[in-house]
């Protein structure tokens, strides 16, 4: 019988990162900054690792099977998300996303669709995503040789409960002072449009990638926060929903049921508070900073405490 597998992230520190996530969510680094927490994880580059239970210590992606995964993940060819917790305290990067199309023919891997949750945001931050109107690529190209990309791209200024849509295509950045909840294709292909002319420690600056930049940008996207959001009931609110995955956010004072089909598996990540995830007459503690693979045809899983989380399924 399938049970409730919390995870282990995998943590990463780039240089924009900053200390919340240790300080705050739980997360154990030698390092004295956690810019990424790869929350749920089959990618080589951060696998998560299942803690506690019969498979402690084991690969998530080394434990699942296509029955744990469901129906719906028949159609991907891997595990199809990733799922990360992101504090930035400095600006990251000005980039985009391919589509799997461009992506598969010059990359030979998928391309990069997300949705990005604001859970914390300092007074007046935001995030870059798309134009301040539509330009042509050779009018970008432009901006970036004359060093003013952010002056053509749309800033909008975000607070704690903000949802924005991510599609591949659209050049977009998170900027210091937010920390978010990333909701992704199973990708790490990432163009580098601008970094600000930045060193890491090193002294050496980060790789830039004009020309598939402005190969795969979509320069008339303009994006705003919430437009993808809808209330299901006064628990949860669907977030996001796409041929990729679908997020919801439910806020839970009591106990919360979560009906988990043979369609999919689902993700649950505690973005505040204290409950428990109650199974089959056991209790599973989750808190803030915690998450957990529930396998597909699990049936009724109660949410139980005053919790805040985030799940996610194909």
């Amino acid at each position: 019988m399938y049970q409730p597998l919390k995870l282990k992230p995998a943590l990463k520190d780039y240089i924009w990162g900053g200390d919340r996530l240790i300080k705050d969510w739980n997360k154990s680094s030698e390092k004295n900054a956690v810019a990424e927490s790869w929350e749920m994880s089959c990618h080589n580059g951060g696998p998560s690792v299942i803690d506690g239970g019969e498979y402690d210590g084991k690969l998530l992606k080394d434990v699942i099977n296509a029955d744990m995964l469901g129906e719906n993940a028949k159609k991907f060819e891997f595990f199809p998300i990733l799922v990360k917790l992101i504090d930035a305290k400095d600006n990251l990067s000005i980039q985009v996303h391919p589509d799997d199309e461009y992506a598969l023919k010059n990359e030979g891997e998928y391309g990069k669709t997300e949705m990005w949750y604001v859970v914390e945001a300092n007074e007046g931050a935001g995030v870059y995503c798309g134009f301040n109107k539509e330009y042509t690529k050779d009018e970008v190209k432009k901006a970036l040789e004359d060093g003013v990309i952010t002056d053509i791209l749309n800033f909008i200024e975000v607070k704690s409960g903000d949802t924005l849509f991510i599609n591949s295509g659209t050049v977009h950045a998170i900027c210091g002072g937010l920390l978010i909840a990333e909701i992704q294709q199973n990708s790490s292909l990432t163009y580098r449009l601008f970094d600000y002319n930045r060193v890491d420690k090193d002294g050496n600056k980060r790789e830039l990638h004009i020309a598939k930049s402005i190969d795969v940008i979509d320069s008339s996207r303009v994006v705003s926060a919430n437009e993808t959001v809808n209330v299901i009931d006064g628990v949860t609110r669907e977030l996001a929903k796409c041929k990729y995955f679908t997020a919801y956010v439910h806020s839970v004072n009591s106990t919360y049921d979560i009906n988990v089909t043979e369609e999919s598996f689902v993700g649950i990540t505690a973005i505040g508070g204290v409950g428990n995830i109650e199974y089959n007459g056991v209790s599973y503690p989750i808190e803030k900073g915690d998450t957990y693979f529930l396998p597909a045809g699990m049936g009724k899983v109660t949410l139980k405490g005053a919790i805040e989380a985030i799940s996610y399924r194909v």
